[in-house]
């Protein structure tokens, strides 16, 4: 899931063997299932994101 980091300081946070580093008003993807996550989430330190719905291109056809 995709947040923006609202801390006021950049930090570097390890999830599993991953390293994320996080900067203030930075967009970045990171597992919503990890606890680090719920917990800077519920602190206000990380905002949510509204997904996007995946557009589809429509197909014309040429009718000529």
């Amino acid at each position: 899931m995709r947040y923006r980091v609202k801390l006021s300081y950049p930090t570097i946070l390890m999830i599993g063997q991953e390293e994320y580093r996080l900067f203030p008003g930075q967009e970045v993807e990171l597992p919503e299932s990890a606890e680090v996550v719920k917990t800077y989430e519920g602190l206000g330190y990380l905002e949510p994101l509204p997904t996007k719905p995946k557009t589809t291109k429509k197909e014309v056809s040429d009718a000529s």
